[in-house]
C-alpha cells in the first residue's frame, strides 16, 4: 500500500535558527510511474484544524495556502526535505507536504502537516551575533 515512510513533525525554532522539515512517501505500483511532492504553507492559527467559528471576515483555513517548493519523481519512492533557513517570526505556520501520487489511474493525494512555532526576536537573546 502506498503510505508515508517518513512525516515531518511539529518544530519550534529560535528566530534566525535554520529549520528542515522531511517528508517521505512509497507508492504503491510499479516501479515507472510519477509521485509528486509539493510543500504548503498556511500562515494561519496553530488551531486552525480545530472545530473553530470562523467570521466571513477572516481567513477560512486552507484558502491562504501558497505552493512553497515542488518535486517530481519517476519512481516508487519520494522524499524531499523542505529546508527553512533563519526563520522568522512571520515564517510560523503550518507546513503541508501532500504527495500527488498517479500510479493507478486518477491520481490521488496524500497530506502531512506539521507546525512551526518561531520564538524569540532574532538577536535579542545573543546581543553579541
Amino acid at each position: 500500500a502506498a503510505l508515508f515512510t517518513e512525516t515531518p513533525h511539529d518544530v519550534t525554532a529560535q528566530a534566525g535558527e535554520d529549520v528542515e522539515m522531511a517528508c517521505s512517501f512509497r507508492g504503491s505500483g510499479s516501479p515507472s510511474y510519477s509521485l509528486e511532492i509539493q510543500w504548503w504553507y498556511v500562515r494561519n492559527h496553530k488551531d486552525w484544524t480545530d472545530k473553530q467559528t470562523w467570521a466571513s471576515s477572516q481567513v477560512r483555513p486552507g484558502s491562504a495556502l501558497r505552493s512553497a517548493q515542488v518535486v517530481k519523481v519517476v519512481g516508487s519512492n519520494i522524499s524531499h526535505k523542505l529546508r527553512l533557513s533563519r526563520v522568522k517570526p512571520t515564517d510560523e505556520g503550518t507546513y503541508e507536504c501532500r504527495v500527488i501520487d498517479s500510479s493507478a489511474g486518477p491520481a490521488r493525494q496524500h497530506k502531512v502537516k506539521a507546525y512551526l512555532r518561531v520564538e524569540g526576536a532574532a538577536g535579542a537573546a545573543h546581543p553579541q551575533d
